[in-house]
């Protein structure tokens, strides 16, 4: 780029004065024939050419340190009493309240995964609906032409965790499990967000924990087209593993006893509980959901398709063995 940027230079001085040397004689002879001069250029038959942003991100395989220590639940208690409905942060009165959601992140424990790779960034709703017209994905549940969910370029909600699951083993892949999802989204430094450690609300699509959830300060009030916020993404290359969207894993949701989401022991490559009451993991939180639930540990639950919760595939590398 520096090399294009001096070559630039180079011209743009060397043609000083060159302009009026060219210019004809008889101007009034030249312009004869011309046709009318204007200050603006017409825009049809222009193509604006944007590269895609789409594309698999290959994730090494390698050990890292799966969930929240209590020192890490305690610091997203204080992230979460930042908000307007700080006094519920420690109320553990109902199970999808701040403090049990956080508790749910332990035990913190080594987890080792193969290599695999995942989709650089949700899957929009141009992608899906290709699945739905080859008769292999039950349509989204948003009405058709809804501006607030049926663009394009958004990434696609109103998706069941069954059909997320067939789109993903449509294009050959699967829904990554929630052991992949938090590699990908943390790597193996264990960001607190897919960007780094220190939150920043102009790096994703967010919402509050407040009585109207919903927040503009971001730039958008509801769905963002997908890559809307290059800053954020992980050391890889992945978009939107924070905001937007919140996203499907394979996983079910479920606690033990105490209130935590996962044994104390070192596992490989896991797959989660075989059953939970709540529904499967959603990670990643979504334009609604506020800083704390936007880390790269935090979870929560659905049994069924809401407007939040999108997807994006993994490819496991065992099921691909032509690439290198």
């Amino acid at each position: 780029m520096a090399g294009a940027t001096m070559a630039c230079g180079r011209t743009l001085a060397g043609t000083a004065g060159i302009a009026p040397a060219r210019r004809p004689g008889n101007v009034d002879t030249f312009r004869l024939g011309a046709g009318r001069t204007s200050d603006h250029a017409p825009a049809e038959g222009i193509v604006a050419l944007k590269p895609p942003i789409e594309g698999r991100v290959r994730i090494r395989g390698g050990r890292f340190v799966m969930g929240s220590t209590p020192a890490e639940m305690q610091a997203a208690t204080e992230l979460c009493q930042r908000e307007a409905l700080a006094p519920r942060c420690t109320d553990s009165s109902r199970a999808w309240n701040p403090g049990p959601a956080i508790r749910a992140e332990g035990h913190a424990h080594e987890v080792t995964l193969s290599t695999f790779e995942i989709d650089r960034t949700e899957v929009p709703v141009r992608a899906y609906a290709r699945c739905v017209a080859a008769g292999a994905c039950a349509p989204p549940s948003f009405p058709v032409g809804d501006p607030r969910y049926d663009q394009p370029d958004f990434p696609v909600t109103h998706v069941r965790w069954e059909d997320a699951g067939s789109y993903c083993r449509w294009v050959g892949g699967q829904l990554p499990t929630e052991a992949e999802w938090e590699y990908a989204a943390g790597g193996d430094v264990g960001h607190v967000f897919p960007w780094g450690d220190l939150w920043n609300s102009h790096l994703a699509n967010h919402g509050s924990f407040a009585v109207d959830p919903t927040d503009s300060s971001d730039g958008f009030v509801g769905l963002a087209p997908i890559g809307s916020f290059p800053d954020g993404v992980t050391r890889t290359g992945l978009y939107d593993m924070a905001g937007n969207a919140s996203e499907w894993v394979s996983d079910f949701y479920d606690r033990d006893e105490e209130g935590y989401g996962y044994p104390r022991a070192a596992q490989t490559d896991p797959k989660g509980a075989s059953f939970g009451p709540y529904g499967h993991v959603v990670r990643g939180g979504s334009y609604r959901d506020p800083a704390f639930m936007l880390r790269t540990t935090a979870r929560h639950a659905s049994p069924f398709a809401t407007r939040e919760i999108g997807f994006r595939c993994a490819y496991s590398m065992a099921t691909n063995p032509s690439k290198p």
